[in-house]
C-alpha cells in the first residue's frame, strides 16, 4: 500500500445471536434436506413438491453464501478503518456504507480503550467502535497512526486508559 494512507482491517462484529459455525451448520442442514429429498426415490413425490425442493435448495445455498460473505474476507477486507492524510473512513461491514470524516471538520480525537470519539467543529461527536481491532500490535499501530493524523492536521489528541475511567 502507498504510504499516503493506511487501512486497519477490523474483525467482524459478531453481533448476531447465533455464532458463525451455528449458522453454517444450520445452512448445511438446510442444503442436505432438499438434496436427500431430490436424490431419493423420484417416484415418491409429485412434480410440484419436487419444484419446491429445488427452490428450497437454491435458497439454502444463497443463505450459506450470505453467511460466508458476511463473516469471511472472500472479497478482501470489508470491515476497516482507513486513515488518509485528510480523512478518516470507517467501513463497518460488507452491506453497510462507508462513513468518511474530513479532518478540517474535526476539532479533536479522543481514543478510549474500546472506541474512538471524533469531536467535530459544529459541536457534534461520533463514536467509532474499536472492539473489532484485535491484538496489542495492531492497537499500538492504530494509536500511532491516529497520533500522526492528529499532529498532521493540528487536532487535539487525547488518550484515555482504563485506569482513568
Amino acid at each position: 500500500m502507498p504510504s499516503s494512507y493506511t487501512r486497519i482491517g477490523l474483525q467482524p462484529a459478531n453481533t448476531s445471536r447465533v455464532p458463525f459455525f451455528g449458522q453454517l451448520v444450520f445452512g448445511l442442514v438446510a442444503v442436505a434436506y432438499p438434496l436427500l429429498s431430490i436424490l431419493g426415490d423420484p417416484n415418491r413425490t409429485p412434480g410440484v413438491l419436487r419444484y419446491l425442493d429445488w427452490m428450497f435448495l437454491g435458497l439454502a445455498v444463497l443463505y450459506i453464501f450470505y453467511i460466508l460473505v458476511q463473516n469471511l474476507p472472500l472479497f478482501g477486507t470489508q470491515t476497516y478503518l482507513e486513515i488518509t492524510p485528510s480523512y478518516l473512513v470507517h467501513k463497518p461491514g460488507l452491506f453497510i456504507g462507508k462513513q468518511p470524516f474530513e479532518a478540517r471538520d474535526m476539532r479533536a480525537l479522543l481514543l478510549e480503550p474500546r472506541q474512538l470519539l471524533l469531536r467535530m467543529q459544529d459541536g457534534t461527536s461520533y463514536s467509532l467502535n474499536l472492539r473489532q481491532v484485535r491484538g496489542k500490535r495492531r492497537r499500538q499501530q492504530l494509536r500511532t497512526m491516529l497520533q500522526d493524523f492528529a499532529q498532521h492536521n493540528k487536532l487535539d489528541f487525547e488518550e484515555r486508559t482504563t485506569s482513568e475511567l
